[in-house]
């Protein structure tokens, strides 16, 4: 039994979002489990991930506009600091997405920094 994640004020999390066709979402998930495991493993100031599953999102409509044929993941990592996330950003986040795209060539993808407070 994996323990329960607990963030304190200051936190850092990176958040990235997922928009997954229905029918390949199990696989896609399987997979994800895998891949957040290892970016926490190697790249330097990544200390833990989660990663959720969504509702539809309301209110935006250039999601509303695929009806039910996806399902939404959220991915939220937590960064040991700020200049740990730079140089992820810098010098990796790139060829991440780059590898994600050609595996998973259907998703749709947004990424943001959320601060504990």
């Amino acid at each position: 039994m994996s323990i329960p994640h607990s963030y304190s004020p200051g936190t850092l999390v990176y958040e990235v979002n997922l928009s997954v066709p229905r029918e390949k979402v199990d696989d896609y998930i399987e997979w994800l489990h895998q891949f957040t495991k290892t970016q926490v493993a190697t790249i330097p100031g990544f200390i833990s991930s989660m990663i959720f599953r969504q509702p539809k999102p309301y209110g935006l409509h250039w999601l509303s506009e695929e009806g039910n044929a996806k399902t939404y993941i959220t991915v939220h990592y937590v960064i040991a600091s700020q200049a740990d996330l730079d140089t992820y950003l810098q010098n990796d986040q790139k060829a991440v997405a780059t590898a994600e795209q050609e595996r998973f060539a259907f998703l749709v993808t947004s990424r943001r920094t959320l601060s504990v407070v």
